[in-house]
This record gives structure tokens, C-alpha cells and sequence, in this order.
């Protein structure tokens, strides 16, 4: 069994469907088809069960992801062993990250590192935390940039730090300069804040409850991008952490307010690699760039 065609049945697996995996992996969804008939030839068995609305993994093929994952864990390691004797000259770093960190501190450390080692090749993957987590688990990302509310499975720990949240404002804002900002103030502007499905709000909210706080924001969006032009061209507050604004910050484009509140107001910062892998020497000096650009870890 060749691991392309273990590539493409594991992508089926996860997708649930040949169309899905052929848009995925931008290959023909007949060559897709192919391979994996080829497999259950080869095998003398189904490996899934063709549904309505996609197809399901049988007992076989279950036993065969299983196993196709290994192998190809196995691959890349050799690859990137071969790739090593190189050094820093060539290679992929693979990346899954929260917004928060795909915004800026990710672009501007990869720009710096591809002006050391221009040979590397990077692939940025956003995703919401449990996600990109995820991606890293079953090792289809090298490591996972993301905020986590609860210990994972199936990774280890890079790096665990926290990051304190801030209210963003406009540089000509009446509360630009101020040294803090109340909790208890913020219901007094108008408010752009994240959804509230993201860690950003939920520790907001709890802290907000704790205070008897109730906040009507002016602008909610599932993406952070879409609260700073609110904040640029109104009287408003926007509340995230300074990782995703380190450049706008820097511009003065807008300025931060810290934030007193009787709850602290922090989310924990992992990076995270598959468990058990030995990270290329490219990915590790890249883990290195990017520790350096987050606040002092967490003591141990």
C-alpha cells in the first residue's frame, strides 16, 4: 500500500465524502475513487459504507485508519529526517492557529524567519481552538498556536503562558491616555465584541456576571478583523488581547486601555506538537521565534 492511497482514504475518512476529499486535496474525485477500490481489492474487504448523505468508515477501515495514520506519521518523520541533513536550507512548517494569532503575530514572525531561512515553506491553518488542537493531535499540523481553556489530548505542550485582555480604542477616543479602564465603565461606550462561542467572551461574561455588569454591544462578529475599522471610526471599544493588534498598536493606528476588573481578565496561551514527535530542527528554531514573541511563560 503506496501512502498516497492511504492519503487520500484518510481524507475521505475525515470528510465523509469522495467530493469533499477531491476539493481538499485538489485531485480528480475519479482518481480519488480509484485508489480507494484499489485498497478494498487489495484488502478483499469494504473499508466504507456508502450512505445517503456520504460515506462512513466500516469495522475494516476503521482498523485501517488506524493504522494508515501511523504510517504516515512514519513517513514524514523520515522526510524529515533526510531533510535535516540540509539543515535550515529547505522544508514545510505546518501550522494551525486561533485567529488571535493569525491576525498578526504569526505573519510578522514567519516574514522575519523567511528572511533567515527563505528555503522554508509555511502553511497557516485557522481554526477555532479545540480545531487546531485537533490538527496537531492526529498529525496533520506541526504545532498548534491557540488559546486553551482545558487541557488537550494527544499533544504535548510547547509553551503555556497567559495574556491579559485589553479595550482598543481610537488614538483621538476621550479615553485614549487613561491609565485603566473599569469593567464597570465599558457599558458606557458603545461596544464591539466577539461572539459568544470564543474564549474572549466567555471569560468576559463570567467576569461581567461576577460584577452584576450587563453589556448590550453595538458590534458582534465571529471574526476579529471586523471589530477594528468599528473602533478606528467611532467613539467605540473593542476588546481582544494585544496579540492579534501588535502592529496597529506599534503604528499608533489605535491604543489600548487596561482593564480593572475584580476577575482577572486572562486566557491561557499554548503551543502545542503532536505527542511523542520529534519536531524538525527548522520547526524548533520557529517554536523558538515564536516563544520569544509571546509573554514570559508560565513557572513550572
Amino acid at each position: 500500500m503506496q501512502t498516497t492511497s492511504l492519503r487520500y482514504f484518510l481524507t475521505v475518512a475525515r470528510t465523509g465524502s469522495i467530493t469533499a476529499a477531491s476539493s481538499q486535496l485538489n485531485v480528480a474525485a475519479s482518481a480519488i475513487s480509484r485508489q480507494i477500490a484499489n485498497l478494498e481489492a487489495e484488502l478483499d474487504c469494504v473499508l466504507f459504507e456508502r450512505l445517503p448523505r456520504g460515506m462512513a468508515l466500516s469495522p475494516a477501515g476503521e482498523l485501517l485508519a488506524r493504522h494508515a495514520h501511523q504510517v504516515l506519521v512514519r513517513a514524514d518523520q523520515v522526510v524529515m529526517e533526510i531533510r535535516e541533513i540540509e539543515g535550515l536550507a529547505r522544508g514545510r512548517i505546518r501550522v494551525s492557529c486561533s485567529e488571535g494569532f493569525a491576525l498578526d503575530i504569526i505573519p510578522t514572525v514567519i516574514a522575519e524567519f523567511h528572511a533567515d531561512y527563505p528555503g522554508i515553506r509555511f502553511e497557516v491553518s485557522m481554526l477555532p481552538p479545540a480545531q487546531a488542537t485537533q490538527l496537531v493531535a492526529q498529525g496533520d499540523s506541526d504545532i498548534a498556536i491557540t488559546f486553551a481553556m482545558s487541557p488537550a489530548e494527544g499533544v504535548d505542550v510547547l509553551y503555556d503562558g497567559t495574556v491579559e485582555m485589553i479595550a482598543l480604542a481610537a488614538p483621538d477616543h476621550p479615553l485614549a491616555g487613561a491609565p485603566e479602564l473599569a469593567l464597570s465603565d465599558m457599558p458606557n461606550y458603545p461596544l464591539a465584541l466577539p461572539t459568544r462561542d470564543t474564549t474572549v467572551r466567555l471569560v468576559f461574561d463570567a467576569a461581567c456576571q461576577a460584577e452584576g455588569i450587563v453589556v448590550e454591544p453595538v458590534l458582534t462578529a465571529n471574526v476579529l478583523s471586523a471589530l477594528l475599522p468599528f473602533v478606528r471610526r467611532s467613539r467605540g471599544l473593542a476588546l481582544m488581547s494585544a496579540l492579534p493588534v501588535q502592529t496597529p498598536l506599534r503604528l499608533n493606528e489605535i491604543v489600548s486601555l487596561p482593564i480593572r476588573s475584580h476577575m482577572p481578565l486572562s486566557r491561557r496561551i499554548q503551543i502545542q506538537s503532536m505527542r511523542g514527535r520529534r519536531l524538525p530542527r527548522s520547526v524548533q528554531t520557529f517554536v523558538s521565534r515564536i516563544r520569544a514573541a509571546l509573554p514570559p511563560p508560565l513557572p513550572l
